[in-house]
């Protein structure tokens, strides 16, 4: 393993806080520190606010963050994977129509099996009436009965394949077509990390194992409450219930996180105001303005 393999962390994401815009998400990371304090986090969404991001130690006791800063890196996509989905659409396509014709053949040979009946031969001139040959007849009957019903259950067999055939490509084309406009026209990925330094962290020659905790705000989340109130008539009290709908598009997977709703405002200023010097007392007239003032530049010359 080399050494910028092992300066870098992979981290899960552990709760979100879901703001009226916007979302505060809290990550967790641990590893080995390299000899130098010098880690990378990996799995940061490229939405992340890089002013926002804040990183502390949660262990062991006596390491700290010095530095903190978000680092964007590049690399070149790999191509395989589109062709891999075209492949698999071609393959999925070709499947389709394969089940399409066996559907189709089988509802001619059901419609041939159909079209089966009996045709009494054509009585000559003079020739009398022949008797019907029942037997035969029920016995074709009985045969094309039994036949169109072998039939029919091999046609529904067949739908049922043509469905899920029909099903698996739409689902791989729908993938093909996200996997192609979510590509960069320059065909490099980017991938954002935080780079850390941490201080104390190597005791001797032996790294320490240090578990990190990471915060960051990302724009592209919402969430809207819904109230609902139930009162009965003639009643003292009722039952307010509050539902809450999310909607998040930062480029992360939010199933089985903690979530957490905020109705403060995510970028509302927090600087301190300034305060205005008050003077209490008795008022004092202002000073008269002096007669004195700076002599213009260059009177010398």
């Amino acid at each position: 393993m080399s050494e910028e393999t092992a300066r870098r962390w992979g981290s899960t994401l552990d709760s979100v806080v879901v703001y009226a815009e916007g979302a505060v998400c809290r990550r967790l990371a641990r590893g080995a520190v390299p000899p130098d304090g010098r880690v990378r986090v990996a799995g940061l969404p490229r939405t992340l606010d890089p002013g926002s991001l804040r990183a502390r130690v949660l262990g062991p006791a006596g390491v700290r963050v010095t530095e903190a800063r978000v680092e964007v890196a590049s690399e070149p996509l790999d191509g395989d994977a589109s062709d891999a989905l075209r492949r698999e659409v071609e393959r999925l396509r070709d499947a389709h129509a394969a089940a399409e014709g066996r559907r189709d053949r089988q509802r001619t040979l059901i419609a041939e099996v159909e079209g089966l009946h009996p045709v009494p031969p054509a009585r000559k001139h003079g020739e009398p009436h022949r008797r019907t040959a029942v037997d035969a007849w029920l016995e074709l009957a009985d045969f094309v009965d039994g036949r169109l019903a072998r039939l029919h259950a091999r046609l529904a067999e067949l739908e049922e394949e043509l469905r899920r055939a029909e099903h698996a490509l739409s689902v791989a084309a729908d993938r093909l077509d996200r996997a192609s406009t979510d590509a960069p026209d320059e065909h490099v990925e980017t991938s954002v990390c935080a780079v850390l330094t941490l201080d104390g962290a190597a005791g001797g020659e032996a790294p320490a194992d240090v578990e990190l905790e990471l915060e960051y705000g990302v724009p592209g989340a919402v969430w809207v409450p819904a109230y609902r109130l139930s009162h009965r008539r003639d009643d003292d009290g009722g039952r307010l219930v509050l539902r809450a709908s999310v909607a998040q598009r930062t480029g992360e997977d939010w199933t089985g996180v903690r979530l957490a709703l905020a109705t403060a405002d995510l970028r509302r200023r927090t600087d301190l105001p300034r305060l205005r010097s008050v003077r209490i007392g008795r008022r004092q007239a202002a000073p008269a303005p002096s007669g004195w003032r700076e002599p213009p530049a260059g009177l010398s010359d």
